[in-house]
């Protein structure tokens, strides 16, 4: 459930807070956030799309929404990709084929990570014609060779058992992603290879043709957003192209593409922007007012979603919110005039957030794991500001 607040009780509660201010620095930044609530009501939509209606390639496409905004456009729901789609509609409404930020990586990622080492996350065992650009996922032969297929394939898959220290087999056939939920549920993940010894283990427990193994190619964003979202054609990408474009004449859906095919693209505003510089909490809101921008109050799970999605390009191990600690009153409060309803506070949180015996403290989210903590207000770190 949130609370939303008028601007006059906005207005009570921050004249409340003023006067319980116990120090000088406390009522500046008190009297700062009131004149925050009374104003960010209005604020306005986190993105703003562009569509450029002039063909180029997708790296060339990438260099020009880096120079002239934020990035190529990257798509976290189907609500935003119906709004990129409007975007295209009115500036051209017969473009078909339009450049978006998804790019493909090559296999080469395990699905469970912590696995291996990083000279074991290298051992590869293809057939002799592999990998051929098939899909997206791997399966493993019953001769213990290794080919990428469709990851919507149906087939047997093996499990790798931390308790036991062992590989399982699954007893259904399911797709890669179903295979990937069903390891982590009931075991610790899909089978990471990291040598021979452990190809054979593989081959000695199953009698199917084909089984699936942990290895997999990635598409990522080229702002390198953690967005899931995918909305590709019924048919799947052939995935022997590394670039990504919608079709509009197929209901927006998206496919792959050779990268430098020239096409018209969409690039994106974000008003949510990672400072990464270090800063106290308080020069890091005075760098954000000075830009015509304020810290970030993560007061959904929407907005959360946008700040997790760009955390990984800290360069400090947390980064300030708009999140402030009042030990006179004992609550928390968002610089845009509410107070915490919607939250991600870590486990560790009533460890830290009532220590008011050395500096004020104030909000941070952890970037190993998007969890909010308590910081003292005169620590360094990177910060986010937004519109």
């Amino acid at each position: 459930m949130f609370w939303i607040w008028s601007d006059v009780q906005r207005l009570h509660h921050f004249l409340r807070l003023i006067s319980v201010c116990p120090s000088e620095m406390e009522r500046i930044t008190c009297m700062s956030l009131l004149l925050t609530a009374v104003v960010s009501s209005s604020a306005g939509a986190l993105r703003q799309y562009h569509f450029v209606n002039q063909t180029l390639n997708w790296t060339e496409a990438q260099r020009y929404c880096r120079e002239h905004h934020t990035d190529l456009v990257t798509i976290s729901d189907i609500q935003e990709q119906n709004d990129i789609e409007q975007a295209i509609k009115r500036v051209n409404s017969n473009a078909d084929r339009v450049w978006i930020g998804l790019k493909n990586t090559k296999v080469g990622f395990w699905s469970d990570p912590a696995f291996y080492t990083e000279h074991e996350s290298q051992y590869r065992n293809w057939e002799s014609t592999q990998p051929g650009g098939d899909g997206d996922c791997v399966y493993m032969e019953k001769h213990g060779q290794w080919h990428d297929v469709n990851c919507s394939t149906i087939m047997h898959f093996i499990c790798y058992n931390g308790s036991s220290k062992g590989f399982v087999s699954g007893q259904e056939k399911k797709n890669w992603t179903e295979a990937q939920k069903y390891c982590r549920q009931y075991h610790t993940d899909l089978a990471s290879v990291r040598n021979q010894s452990e190809n054979q283990q593989i081959q000695n427990i199953t009698t199917d043709d084909q089984v699936w193994i942990g290895l997999h190619r990635l598409w990522v964003w080229s702002d390198n957003s953690t967005s899931t979202f995918t909305h590709w054609q019924s048919t799947k990408v052939n995935t022997r192209q590394n670039c990504t474009s919608i079709v509009i004449s197929d209901e927006g859906r998206w496919t792959d593409e050779d990268c430098s095919k020239e096409r018209p693209f969409v690039c994106y505003d974000d008003k949510l922007v990672l400072i990464r510089e270090n800063k106290t909490w308080t020069e890091a809101l005075r760098h954000c007012r000075n830009m015509d921008m304020d810290l970030v109050s993560v007061d959904s799970e929407q907005m959360q979603r946008r700040v997790m999605n760009v955390t990984s390009s800290a360069s400090s191990a947390h980064v300030w919110l708009g999140l402030r600690h009042s030990c006179t009153v004992g609550i928390w409060f968002w610089v845009n005039g509410q107070t915490v309803c919607y939250d991600q506070w870590a486990s560790d949180y009533d460890k830290q957030r009532d220590d008011c015996d050395t500096t004020v403290r104030s909000g941070a989210i952890r970037t190993r794991d998007n969890h909010w903590i308590s910081r003292p207000e005169t620590e360094e770190i990177n910060f986010f500001c937004i519109e």
